[in-house]
């Protein structure tokens, strides 16, 4: 998926929570999912924007018509592992306040000596377990993990990475299962209860990917014993995606497994404001078409854009995305 991490969603992945959160279950009415770029993530990219990204576990945030409704918050792995104990504390307290669930995206594959650094999707052997001691340490309660792309960084991508450090894997979809159920046996080791989901690619660009996916999915049931909780689309908008979508909706209702979309702007937006416009076209498209109706709507953004996530009255402001899906009731 894109590199960064934070969004709006109505249902997601790996969800960290201290207790009192809304539960997100399977056959439940539509859930609201948020995340946006954390700290780590800024430093990393050497920006400070979203400047206000922690003002939203401030009591008075001025985002309380979105927060009522949002059911879960999302952050990324490296936030939990290289944030402060104060960065991450503040979020599990300031989302236990408003009763809503901590997500966490998280690498479930693990390299070899010549394929998968600093490839999307992977992660340190280890990774599993420090997080878990963390998030224990830290008085938190992990229950849902979403597995961050495995199937398009770990199987179909080929080449290296942006910055050429890495070559992906193209491991056998065999293999993706094998090597993710070793990290997911650690979380649930530490987590008995935690649930488990998956987001990845929609893309035109691949023309297998859909199937690959479904594939993955059943062999990880099989060799594991893991029913997927839900699946969360991360869609190339610039891609011919609608028939991928539209399958892997069919494939997932079928196994009954829930069915979310992450909706976010476009890389060639020239402003805040143009950002969040197409991230509302792409919401309006998906949820006034049947072929496509999601269970859960993912508002998240790994891209400099929006520059701010406050307030929520403020068009150009990322909860502003928010507040539109929860007063329009679409």
């Amino acid at each position: 998926m894109k590199q960064g991490l934070l969004f709006l969603i109505l249902d997601c992945f790996l969800i960290i929570s201290a207790s009192g959160q809304r539960p997100v279950q399977t056959g439940s009415p539509r859930q609201i999912w948020l995340g946006g770029v954390d700290p780590v993530a800024q430093s990393d990219r050497h920006t400070s924007n979203p400047a206000d990204y922690m003002d939203l576990f401030k009591p008075d945030a001025a985002w309380s018509t979105g927060a009522a409704a949002t059911n879960v918050f999302k952050v990324g792995t490296a936030f939990i592992l290289r944030g402060t104990d104060d960065q991450v504390r503040t979020v599990l307290e300031g989302l236990k306040s408003r009763h809503i669930a901590l997500a966490v995206e998280f690498g479930v594959l693990t390299g070899s000596d010549t394929c998968g650094k600093g490839i999307e999707g992977f992660g340190s052997p280890a990774a599993a377990e420090v997080l878990c001691k963390k998030i224990k340490r830290l008085g938190g309660q992990l229950d849902y993990i979403a597995m961050d792309e495995p199937v398009i960084w770990g199987h179909e991508k080929q080449g290296t990475n942006a910055k050429g450090l890495g070559r992906c894997c193209q491991y056998p979809i065999p293999e993706l299962a094998a090597r993710a159920s070793v990290k997911i046996a650690t979380l649930q080791r530490y987590f008995p209860d935690v649930k488990i989901g998956l987001i990845d690619a929609v893309s035109g660009r691949y023309p297998h990917l859909g199937a690959d996916i479904v594939t993955f999915i059943d062999l990880l049931q099989k060799t594991t014993g893991l029913k997927l909780a839900f699946m969360h689309m991360d869609v190339a908008w610039d891609s011919d995606w609608q028939p991928q979508m539209e399958l892997l909706v069919k494939r997932l209702r079928d196994r009954h497994i829930r069915v979310g979309v992450v909706f976010d702007g476009n890389e060639q937006s020239s402003s805040d404001r143009q950002w969040i416009e197409q991230a509302l076209g792409h919401y309006k498209d998906i949820t006034g078409n049947p072929a496509t109706a999601v269970d859960d709507l993912v508002f998240q953004t790994w891209s400099p854009r929006p520059a701010k996530m406050l307030p929520e009255t403020d068009p150009g402001a990322w909860t502003y995305v928010l507040k539109y899906a929860v007063t329009t009731g679409k």
